[in-house]
């Protein structure tokens, strides 16, 4: 039996409909993009330094208020390198309708005493950290890690604490 041209391209074309089909994933219609899976993340101490709103609520945040800009959702009683118990907030920004908000750092700070997130910054040294001061903040890295740590020099309220493994970046961040 012998196909003429136009069938030809007419089952040509079908095979790489059928072929496609299988390569995409569909979405569910019921499925809220804030609660898929939480993707790999890299964790200090236990901590998620980005993700989702799943890899936060996994991780043990809650208490999440909505703002204007985007979602804190906090954590009470954390302990960093033996230092705390410290207050922990993730800040999920406000993301487009289909991709689902993201946070990349995890803030930590005491309510009433200034000094104990001072204590990291002796512990992070002690552990081998390098370090280097801006005007408002000492900073901490340690490599090959992409883990950075800065803790407020210069502040109005809360000393805070905020830890993130960002990109390489072509600046160095000491």
């Amino acid at each position: 039996m012998k196909i003429q041209g136009s069938s030809k391209a007419g089952i040509a074309a079908l095979m790489v409909v059928l072929s496609l089909s299988g390569c995409h994933k569909t979405a569910v219609a019921d499925e809220d993009p804030q609660e898929r899976k939480p993707l790999p993340a890299p964790f200090f101490e236990g901590l998620p330094l980005s993700g989702n709103l799943a890899t936060a609520r996994k991780a043990g945040f809650g208490a999440c208020l909505d703002g204007t800009k985007g979602m804190r959702c906090r954590k009470e009683g954390v302990m960093v390198m033996g230092v705390g118990p410290l207050s922990a907030a993730v800040d999920l920004d406000a993301a487009p309708i289909e991709a689902p908000a993201r946070f990349d750092h995890v803030t930590l700070w005491h309510a009433t005493d200034q000094g104990a997130v001072l204590d990291l910054g002796e512990r992070l040294k002690n552990a081998d950290w390098q370090s280097c001061l801006t005007p408002d903040e000492e900073r901490y890295l340690h490599l090959p890690s992409p883990v950075r740590i800065a803790i407020d020099t210069n502040y109005w309220g809360i000393r805070r604490v905020v830890i993130s493994a960002p990109p390489p970046a072509a600046k160095t961040y000491c």
